[in-house]
């Protein structure tokens, strides 16, 4: 499904660098993992950050150019002048998108894997960019939202001007997701405090509130739902894509069942979804009932479907224009930044 270039990152400058793809690229054939899939082994690789780009060249709709114009000469123009005009240049097209994969450092699990998703264009405007932080399920690694297709999703919309360019973090599990139920110390700690600092200081992302969203399936729909629960004030957005609300060890000042109610969420946008059919429907149902009765606002969705890798593929783009709702298309409205594309 994608062309994989491999580039090196150097971590720790706050938006100067990024990683430089290498010359030669290898076509892959993806198989979309089921939750059950074996993670993707963590490439060998020295100490620090490392780091593989894809070009999101196959599949995605072509950028359409305005028309090249070259100089014409007036009918009362000298012969001197015409030889003289200097003809307009053709507009540069954009870069595709790329996909970045790295390490960030956390004191719980000493390195952890992600993937970025960085829009065509990335760093030419000098702007920062608007960032969703995704969440695979209890046995996915990061690539399960690129499995799914979530970064051509994106290239597509964002091409055809349905959604501002964007930053989508994808990011591992692990063991820290699967047995912490949240708050200080748990897979809550090692995003707030590790994962969403290093991307900030690596890559030209709206560092702010207004400008981070965060979102999960299945397992990581529980932790992105008891995160931004928690922090409403860091986060713009939250979704819960069939989100698993089943942990009995999570007790009510971190399991979102309770957080929804009991914390003041103040203007933290939420959307809910899940299958008809899905065997975690009737907590998130019943939280979604719960919200209602108390009148906080959210949006609710109930789609035909199971809990099974069928299900995320068939609605991306409908979660990426709820995301990108109320980030504005006019990049000249955004933050500046020292931004530079990727390979320089």
């Amino acid at each position: 499904m994608l062309f994989i270039l491999l580039i090196g990152l150097v971590g720790g400058v706050a938006c100067t660098a990024a990683p430089q793809p290498l010359p030669t690229a290898v076509a892959l054939s993806v198989v979309l993992p089921t939750e059950t899939a074996t993670a993707v082994p963590t490439p060998t690789a020295a100490p620090g950050v490392t780091a593989t780009s894809v070009a999101l060249s196959a599949g995605v709709p072509t950028l359409t150019l305005p028309p090249t114009f070259t100089h014409t000469p007036s009918p009362t123009a000298t012969a001197a002048a015409s030889a003289t005009a200097t003809p307009t240049l053709a507009p540069t097209p954009c870069p595709s998108g790329q996909i970045q994969t790295g390490l960030f450092p956390s004191r719980f699990t000493g390195e952890s894997s992600y993937r970025v998703y960085l829009p065509p264009c990335y760093g030419l405007d000098g702007r920062v960019y608007p960032v969703i932080y995704l969440f695979g399920g209890n046995s996915q690694d990061d690539s399960a939202w690129d499995n799914y297709g979530l970064d051509e999703a994106a290239e597509a919309a964002i091409q055809q001007n349905l959604i501002p360019p964007l930053v989508l973090v994808m990011v591992d599990g692990g063991w820290i997701a699967n047995t912490t139920s949240g708050g200080p110390n748990s897979y809550e700690a090692h995003i707030l405090d590790y994962l969403i600092p290093y991307i900030e200081q690596n890559y030209c992302v709206w560092g702010e509130p207004a400008g981070r969203a965060i979102g999960g399936l299945s397992r990581g729909g529980y932790w992105s739902l008891e995160i931004a629960f928690r922090h409403p004030e860091q986060f713009v957005s939250v979704g819960g894509h069939s989100a698993a609300l089943i942990d009995s060890h999570a007790g009510p000042d971190i399991n979102p069942q309770y957080t929804a109610l009991s914390n003041d969420l103040g203007d933290l946008r939420i959307y809910l979804d899940i299958g008809d059919r899905d065997y975690l429907r009737p907590n998130t149902e019943q939280l979604h009932l719960d919200m209602t009765a108390q009148g906080i606002p959210h949006t609710w969705v109930l789609n035909e479907g199971a809990h099974e890798d069928s299900y995320w593929p068939q609605h991306l783009t409908e979660y990426l224009l709820w995301y990108a709702e109320p980030w504005p298309m006019e990049r000249m409205v955004y933050p500046t930044a020292v931004c530079p594309p990727p390979g320089n």
